[in-house]
């Protein structure tokens, strides 16, 4: 049951790779109302492949942002970005596209007819710091203001990147001023987003670690402070903020499970990459951390978990290697939907 039935959706930041695709498929369908993915398309076979498949892999209302880490939207992005407004509309696809602020005015006459038959664009402002100077608020405004000409809906995500790892009030204070300022504005829905998940494990060796979940930790605070202006909750899951395409090149030859708990997540990690290594992980956490693992029920994750660690459940069957980078992320959604959200 939702904890908070007044605010917006979840909103999850997920990269389109297809270990990811795998938990989006695979959630739970009665919470598939309650969240509203944003999933960062980063390459042209990317672009490709979610043309191709979306609608198979979710078929619900979506966000989908074209843009690099920094928010740049080149010039062959934002083409690519065009190609895909053209395919959702064509298919039904209540997809909404994600922009930065300073882009709005500039995407042109193709962008702005295509987003009438769309269901909103969401601007999503990325911020360095707890605080939105006013240059930036400006934007905000510029922004709503010419999408609302046009008559075109329009919701705000507020993105802090890597998640503050500590605060005190006066700052959370002064941060809840400005979503009050961001609010007054008029968009439909302002959500806060950042990322707690370390951008490497290189200091977990062999065994268990825990990382502070800070992302919801903020969001609570923030919330509190502000509850009237019923603040929307996103994250980046099990994946830090930092991570790009090129680290795919550097991963580790040592495979993790990565839990999401209230107040952080327990990473038990293996000195290989071996199925051996994904059961015998698996194994530690379902027999030594009973009062967390959920059981098999809760999540796609944790059924994988549970027949891995399942010595009468046959080898050749359990899912291992990139399937921990999947059940991360199932037990994850499940998690704040269940527990938190």
């Amino acid at each position: 049951m939702a904890k908070f039935p007044q605010h917006p959706r979840y909103v999850p930041i997920i990269k389109w790779q297809s270990w990811e695709q795998r938990a989006l498929e695979k959630v739970e369908a009665a919470h598939v109302h309650r969240m509203q993915p944003c999933i960062e398309v980063r390459t042209s076979k990317q672009h490709l492949n979610l043309l191709g498949k979306l609608q198979a892999v979710w078929p619900h209302d979506v966000l989908v942002d074209y843009a690099n880490p920094s928010g740049q939207l080149t010039h062959v992005r934002q083409n690519e970005l065009l190609d895909f407004m053209q395919h959702a509309v064509q298919q039904k696809i209540p997809a909404s596209p994600v922009l930065g602020p300073a882009y709005v005015a500039s995407m042109g006459a193709k962008f702005m007819k295509l987003a009438t038959s769309l269901p909103s664009v969401v601007i999503r402002l990325r911020l360095g710091a707890l605080a939105v100077p006013n240059d930036k608020l400006q934007l905000v405004q510029g922004a709503y203001t010419y999408l609302k000409s046009a008559g075109i809906d329009s919701a705000l995500i507020v993105d802090l990147g890597v998640s503050p790892k500590e605060w005190l009030p006066v700052q959370i204070a002064s941060f809840s001023q400005d979503l009050r300022s961001l609010s007054a504005i008029g968009y439909k829905s302002v959500h806060v987003v950042s990322g707690a998940y370390p951008a490497s494990l290189a200091s977990v060796k062999t065994g268990s670690a825990t990382f502070k979940r800070s992302d919801w930790a903020f969001w609570s605070d923030v919330n509190a402070s502000v509850p009237d202006l019923k603040v929307g909750f996103g994250d980046y899951g099990t994946l830090s903020p930092g991570w790009t395409e090129d680290i795919l090149e550097l991963r580790s030859n040592r495979i993790a499970i990565r839990y999401t708990r209230g107040d952080d997540w327990l990473i038990l990690r293996a000195d290989g990459k071996t199925t051996n290594d994904s059961i015998a992980i698996s194994e530690i956490l379902v027999s030594t951390y009973p009062q967390d693992f959920k059981g098999a029920g809760y999540s796609f994750g944790d059924e994988i978990l549970a027949e891995r660690a399942d010595p009468n459940f046959p080898v050749k069957k359990k899912r291992c290697g990139h399937y921990h980078i999947t059940e991360g992320w199932s037990h994850h959604i499940a998690y704040v939907l269940k527990e938190q959200y």
